[in-house]
């Protein structure tokens, strides 16, 4: 593992495309609607487990609730070959917070782009460990806290669909459209965290990560094996219930909002937070046996 660490080649022109994507969205932040402070933090703090199919992650600071909402939109809305999620910093609580303030390479107002590689100085024994063994501690906890890191992004966007929930019956009828549309888009993103995981711990743990037109769905049948390196990370009643969820997240990004059938999102949306608790249970049980591991070590 520790030779696969040290020959692992990072793909510079990535690297480059996000960090100037991320200046692009913090001038935004700070120009147009006031922010005091945009910091990067998540996957692109880690260059060399960043990839193509990775986000980028922003929080910000000094917004106003309109300004983070109209913020979210823009965000939503700009050009760029990665996802890219923002957090309200200033409304994070808990170990999250801390875990943001932990990663957190600011951009600084006015900053221009730099070399990718000096961004990560401040950083250099956690992304390159050099210590025998070290990085087998490190990875434990890392995957520990990126796992939670992800459920707390998840959580989010699960309050917005119980919001969304709640209005579907008492906005307008012009608003409501919009409002299905957003759950749905919402229940997607779900998946997407909950696949975020399952790629971590693919590419972290098990070393294989599937390929091809059905790596989705491979990938999922995946995390319900049992591995030489793990065991199961799901059950197989949890894996039948996520791949139902994929099937949709599968509708939703491959048709028209206006072709979304409400009748089909809802029961998803009416279900998601009682499939959310097992989800958690099942990877707190998963991030308890990496504890013990690193206990046995």
């Amino acid at each position: 593992m520790e030779q696969l660490w040290k020959s692992r080649t990072m793909e510079e022109g990535l690297l480059h495309q996000a960090w100037d994507d991320a200046h692009k969205v913090a001038a935004l932040l700070y120009e147009q609607l006031g922010a005091t402070q945009v910091v990067v933090f998540g996957s692109l703090t880690e260059p060399m487990w960043f990839t193509n199919g990775s986000d980028i992650d922003i929080a910000v600071s000094g917004l106003s609730h309109d300004a983070y909402d109209k913020a979210r939109i823009k965000v939503m809305n700009f050009d760029s070959e990665f996802k890219i999620d923002i957090i309200n910093f200033d409304t994070s609580k808990g170990l999250f917070r801390e875990r943001i303030k932990h990663q957190a390479i600011p951009i600084e107002k006015g900053m221009r782009p730099v070399l990718w590689q000096t961004l990560y100085k401040h950083l250099q024994r956690q992304v390159f460990p050099t210590e025998d063994g070290e990085i087998y501690e490190m990875n434990r906890k890392r995957l520990t806290q990126r796992i939670n890191d992800e459920l707390s992004k998840i959580n989010e966007t699960l309050g917005r669909i119980q919001r969304g929930l709640e209005n579907i019956d008492v906005l307008p009828v012009q608003a409501k459209e919009f409002i299905e549309n957003t759950i749905a888009t919402d229940l997607a993103d779900v998946y997407r965290g909950i696949e975020n995981i399952f790629l971590r711990i693919a590419r972290e743990v098990d070393m294989h990560v599937p390929t091809g037109s059905r790596w989705h769905k491979n990938l999922l049948a995946q995390m319900a094996e049992q591995r030489s390196e793990r065991p199961p990370v799901i059950s197989d009643q949890i894996r039948l219930r996520l791949e139902d969820l994929l099937d949709f997240r599968h509708k939703v990004n491959n048709i028209y909002g206006e072709e979304l059938v409400y009748e089909k999102t809802e029961p998803h949306a009416k279900s998601i937070d009682e499939l959310f608790a097992n989800v958690c249970q099942e990877f707190n049980t998963f991030t308890n046996f990496l504890a013990k591991r690193e206990e046995d070590a």
